[in-house]
Order: C-alpha cells, then structure tokens, then sequence
C-alpha cells in the first residue's frame, strides 16, 4: 500500500493545538485571488497542521497565518517577488505575480521551496521547486511536498545535496515542527 505522506508527516509532528488551519473557504478564497489550484496533499498538510515550521525554521505559507510574510496571499506574494527580483532576473526564473511565475510555499533562511505551474493546465500548480539563494541554484523535485519532507527528514533522498539540507534543517536537536502556539510561547 502507498504510504500517505501527509498522514505519516501529521503523526510525526504530533502537534497537540494547531493554530490558524486553513478551512476549505480559506483555500478556495486564495486560490481564486491568485488563479492557481494548490496540490490536494499541500493544502491537507497545511490544513492539519497549522501554521508552524519544520525543522530550524522551515516555514509553511498558510492563507490563515496572522504573521503577514508567512501568509499565502497576492500581497505577501507580491512582497516577495519584489525583494527577489535582481535574482529573478539573473536566473531567468519568473515569481509570482508574472505570468506563470512560481509560487513561494515555504522557507527558512535562504532556502526557498515553490510551486510551478503545470505545462499542461497553466491554473494549477504541480512542480515542487527548490531555489537555494546562496548558491543562486534552483532545483525541480520529482515529488509532492509531503514526500519531499518526509523522505528528507527520514534519509531516504538519494541526492547529493539531500543530507546536507537535512542536517541544516533539522540541526540542533531541532524538532521535526513546531506549531505557531509553540512557537510564540
């Protein structure tokens, strides 16, 4: 049987008191101000757990976080494009709001991860992307967000880069997440 990333990343975040979970409403409201459908496992993962991060920091946008740059929205989207716009430029990449621009979906540092829009139906989104702003690299991940986490976290992701990040988000003694209750106690 397939493993049900979402489910296994739930369970290994064993968060206690969620805060600010997206309801259906709240996903068909941000999708219909940006013109893109989210992945169904991102939107459950972002629904179930709350705001929070994994690891040191890694920070999911949420349409229902109170803390604006972690807000899944057109104006927070905006702000971002805005201060990534020389290295937009220099990788020939396009950021949302531009036409067809990817869309920011988490980030920790300079550790950006996005969501492209499919080839095929430009509305929905399906390529989870990496872009690494030190190293001005981006990457396209062959999996769903929730797979690219839980396979990170638990080791299983053959790349050479893989352990590296690994280690640097969940350096420490780092938590696998913290919720934003946890967060801002």
């Amino acid at each position: 049987m397939p493993t049900d990333y979402v489910k296994e990343l739930v369970r290994l975040a064993a968060v206690t008191k969620p805060r600010e979970q997206p309801k259906a409403d709240d996903w068909h409201k941000v999708e219909t101000e940006l013109g893109y459908e989210f992945p169904a496992d991102f939107k459950t993962l972002v629904s179930g757990l709350g705001s929070g991060s994994f690891g040191c920091g890694l920070t999911l946008q949420n349409p229902c976080a109170s803390i604006k740059h972690t807000r899944l929205s057109r104006e927070s989207l905006t702000r971002h494009r805005e201060m990534m716009l020389d290295l937009e430029q220099a990788l020939g990449i396009a950021l949302y709001p531009s036409p067809g621009g990817m869309v920011l979906v988490a980030s920790v540092d300079r550790q950006d991860f996005y969501f492209a829009p499919d080839k095929a139906s430009a509305k929905r989104l399906t390529q989870l992307a990496w872009l690494n702003v030190d190293t001005e690299e981006t990457k396209l991940l062959n999996s769903t967000f929730s797979q690219f986490i839980h396979d990170l976290y638990l080791g299983l992701t053959a790349e050479p880069w893989a352990e590296e990040l690994r280690a640097y988000f969940w350096r420490e003694g780092a938590p696998f997440f913290s919720s934003a209750t946890e967060l801002d106690t």
